[in-house]
């Protein structure tokens, strides 16, 4: 049977991450958090990123399952993890939609219901099991998340990172939306994960 070992290893390191990533969210509960204002980092997932590089497509998920069937049977590769965001609304934060076109292979995320529904009336459909929640405005230790857009190639990107927003505005296409809503930082980027990805799947490991 093909690529079982590369299956056990994505998992794998798909839930190292996330533990890797969830090490840091009591900093935030410890210095930061009221329990009147804020949710409980400890309730928060790992927000992953992923890319399927032959198109401007990203994909965004909470779920390990997912973000390891995507990269072995759809082609993506895991960018990032870039934040942590609640999967049910705690303490002030709301909704953030995602919204999917296959169409236009393209993802997105909006906490805005206006920005919804003018998705939707556009072809996006929404994915309620993809919903999280985030904070509307930065407090609780959170950092923006940023939204960029590709009108040539229709594509939305998002980031919490200063240097992958300038970088794609100045060399990728993409104009600044603004500021999609803001998440608890995640402790750091997992590219080097998608190149263990990358090594295993170029040998073709068979067992």
């Amino acid at each position: 049977m093909k690529y079982i070992l590369s299956a056990i290893l994505l998992s794998a390191v798909v839930g190292f991450a996330s533990a890797l990533n969830n090490i840091h969210t009591p900093l935030v509960a410890a210095t930061e958090r009221s329990a009147e204002t804020c949710g409980d980092p400890d309730d928060t997932l790992a927000f992953y990123r992923l890319h399927a590089a032959s198109v401007f497509a990203y994909s965004y998920s909470t779920d390990a399952a997912f973000v390891s069937a995507a990269i072995l049977q759809d082609g993506y590769v895991l960018e990032s993890v870039i934040g942590m965001v609640f999967v049910t609304q705690e303490t002030s934060t709301v909704p953030c939609y995602f919204l999917s076109s296959g169409a236009l292979e393209d993802n997105f995320l909006t906490t805005n219901t206006t920005e919804r529904d003018a998705a939707i009336a556009e072809g996006y459909t929404l994915l309620p099991t993809f919903q999280t929640y985030i904070y509307p405005t930065q407090l609780c230790g959170s950092i923006p998340m940023y939204r960029l857009y590709n009108s040539a190639e229709t594509s939305n990107y998002f980031t919490t990172s200063e240097s992958e927003r300038i970088s794609a505005i100045s060399s990728r296409g993409y104009a600044d939306v603004g500021i999609a809503g803001y998440v608890l930082p995640a402790g750091g980027r997992l590219l080097g994960v998608s190149l263990c990805y990358l090594v295993v799947f170029e040998h073709g490991v068979e067992v």
